[in-house]
C-alpha cells in the first residue's frame, strides 16, 4: 500500500493524577504518584476526512533525567517543556499532508535540536517528541482503517530506514516484523527494590488486603509468573542477599523455564565497579544455578560512562555470565549502534523513545546479528505504563516487534483500573474482554500462566482502541504540581 499521507492541525494536553498502591522504588528514586499525561490531536487526511489521534504516558521521577539537583518538580517542568515543543514541531511540519515517517523524521529531529539548546538531555528530548509521534501514528492506522500491526507491515508508516541508517538500504522491513499479530505477551513481573519476596517478609501492619498479590511469591502462585526483572542497587551487602532470596523462591515456586532479567538503572559510576559488583555475584555459590536463568543485564553504568571507549574490553570479559543491554544510554537515535560498537549485546525498546526508533532498532538487530553472527538482542521495558493508552500503545508496539515477553509492573504498583472514570472501565470490559477482568467493582490486567492476551488491540488505530474520557482530566494549562499530593 501506498503511505498514508495526513496534516496535523492541533494538539491539547491533559492530565489525570494516579497514586501507587505500593511504593516503586528503583535508582535513587521512589514512585508513589504520577501525572498521566494525555495527548488529543486532530489530523485529517488528503481528502479532508478528519479524526482524533491519541496517545498517553507517566510523568516518573528520576528516569529520564537523575541529576542529583533535580526535584520531582523539575523533572515534571522538563518533559512538559520538551513536549510543548514536539507539539510545535509536529504541527508546523505536519501542517500539510505527508507520510508520518516524514513528518517524524523533520518533527523529531527539530524537537531533539531545540529541546537540547534549552538544557534539557537526549532522552528527555526524545520524549517530547514520542507523544506527538504516537498520537501521529493512531489518526493515520484510523483514517486508513487498519490496526498498526498491518498498517506497518503493509507499508502505511512509508519507513525509509536507510535514511536514518545507511546500513539497512535494502532491508526488507517484513522479513523483520512477524507475520501475524501474537496472541499473547509474558509478563516479566518488576521486582523493585522495596517490594517483599515471600508473604512472610511482609510485616502484618504493612498489609495492603487490597485484593492483588503483593509479595513476589503471591504474584508467581495466582498468575503463574515465570518472568522477573529484578532491580539492583550495586551495594552487595544488600545486592546478594536479596537475589539469594529470589533465587531460592524461582527454584521452589516457579516453573522449571523461568527466566530473569537484572536492571542496573544506572548504579554504577565507573566500570571498575561494575565489574567488581559481577565478579563477586557471578562467584557467589548461591546464585550459581541463577545466573543459569538470567537474560540479559540492562543499564547496570551511568549514562555519562557507560558509552565511553574504556566500557569495550570489560564487557568481553563479562560475556561468559550474561548479555549487557542500553536503557537510559539509547537516548539518540544512534545510540543502539555506538553501543553495539563498543560490546553492548542490544537495547530496550519503549514508547518514550518512540515506537518507529524501536522498529528502526528491530531492524538493526537482526543486521547485526547476521552481519556478526552473534544474536544481539531488542528488549521490552517499561515505565508503569497503565490502562488505557500508555499500556495498550505500548503492548502494539511489542506485538509489531514480535517480542515474546515485556517487563510489566503497572498492575503491581497501581491498583488495577481504578484509576480510570466508570465509563472508561465498562468500555476496557467490553471492548478488551480477554486482556481485562472485571475486579470487585472496577477491573484489573489480566494474567493467566503468566502471560495476557492481546488480540483485541489488532482494530482500527494504534493499540488504544477507545477514546479517554478527556472531560474528566485536567487540561494541561489548569494543572499544577501540587495537585500530585506528593512531598518532594
Amino acid at each position: 500500500m501506498n503511505p498514508t499521507r495526513i496534516a496535523l492541525a492541533r494538539a491539547d494536553f491533559f492530565l489525570r493524577n494516579v497514586r501507587a498502591r505500593l511504593p516503586f522504588r528503583y535508582g535513587k528514586a521512589t514512585l508513589v504518584a504520577m501525572p498521566l499525561l494525555h495527548v488529543r490531536l486532530s489530523a485529517a487526511g488528503e481528502d479532508g476526512k478528519r479524526v482524533e489521534g491519541h496517545s498517553a504516558d507517566c510523568l516518573p521521577p528520576k528516569w529520564f533525567d537523575k541529576d542529583p539537583a533535580k526535584t520531582y518538580r523539575d523533572n515534571i517542568n522538563d518533559m512538559l517543556s520538551a513536549i510543548r515543543i514536539g507539539s510545535e514541531c509536529y504541527l508546523r511540519h505536519g501542517a500539510s499532508p505527508d507520510s508520518v515517517f516524514l513528518i517524524w523524521r523533520r518533527a523529531h529531529e527539530e524537537t531533539v535540536a531545540r529541546a537540547q539548546a534549552s538544557g534539557l538531555n537526549g532522552l528527555t528530548s526524545s520524549f517530547g517528541s514520542s507523544l506527538m509521534e504516537r498520537a501521529a501514528m493512531d489518526a493515520a492506522c484510523k483514517l486508513a482503517g487498519m490496526a498498526a500491526f498491518d498498517w506497518i507491515r503493509e507499508g502505511g508508516l512509508g519507513l525509509n530506514a536507510e535514511a536514518v541508517h545507511s546500513e539497512l538500504a535494502g532491508r526488507d522491513l517484513s522479513a523483520s516484523l512477524p507475520n501475524a499479530p501474537p496472541e499473547h505477551l509474558y509478563v516479566r513481573q518488576t521486582v523493585g527494590l522495596a517490594d517483599p519476596i515471600w508473604e512472610r517478609d511482609i510485616a502484618e501492619a504493612d498489609r495492603l488486603n487490597d485484593g492483588l498479590p503483593q509479595s513476589i511469591e503471591a504474584w508467581i502462585r495466582d498468575a503463574g509468573v515465570r518472568y522477573l526483572k529484578v532491580k539492583i542497587n550495586g551495594d552487595l551487602a544488600f545486592d546478594l542477599p536479596r537475589l539469594s532470596a529470589i533465587a531460592n523462591l524461582l527454584e521452589r515456586a516457579a516453573s522449571k523455564d523461568h527466566a530473569v532479567s537484572l536492571d542496573g538503572n544506572e548504579v554504577f559510576k565507573t566500570v571498575a565497579d561494575f565489574e567488581s559488583w559481577m565478579n563477586a555475584a557471578g562467584e557467589s555459590e548461591t546464585l550459581r544455578r541463577f545466573w543459569e536463568h538470567v537474560l540479559y543485564i540492562e543499564q547496570p553504568l551511568d549514562r555519562s560512562v557507560a558509552l565511553s571507549p574504556e566500557v569495550a574490553s570489560e564487557l568481553a570479559d563479562l560475556r561468559g555470565i550474561a548479555p549487557v543491554v542500553t536503557d537510559e544510554s539509547d537516548d539518540h537515535l544512534d545510540s543502539f549502534k555506538r553501543a553495539a560498537e563498543l560490546g553492548y549485546r542490544g537495547t530496550s525498546v519503549k514508547n518514550c523513545k518512540g515506537p518507529i526508533k524501536g522498529i528502526l532498532n528491530k531492524l538493526l538487530v537482526d543486521h547485526l546479528s547476521r552481519e556478526r553472527g552473534t544474536p544481539f538482542l531488542l528488549t521490552g521495558e517499561d515505565l508503569a505504563n497503565l490502562p488505557v493508552v500508555p499500556l495498550q500503545q505500548d503492548l502494539a508496539t511489542i506485538g509489531i516487534l514480535g517480542l515474546e515477553h515485556a517487563e510489566r509492573n503497572g498492575h503491581h504498583f497501581f491498583h488495577g483500573l481504578d484509576h480510570l472514570t466508570e465509563s472508561e472501565r465498562r468500555a476496557c470490559l467490553s471492548e478488551h474482554s480477554s486482556l481485562y477482568e472485571p475486579f470487585g467493582s472496577s477491573a484489573r490486567l489480566a494474567i493467566r500462566e503468566g502471560r495476557i492476551r492481546t488480540r483485541s488491540l489488532h482494530s482500527s488505530g494504534f493499540g488504544a482502541c477507545m477514546a479517554p474520557d478527556f472531560g474528566s482530566m485536567v487540561p494541561l494549562a489548569d494543572w499544577d504540581f501540587e495537585m500530585l499530593g506528593v512531598r518532594e
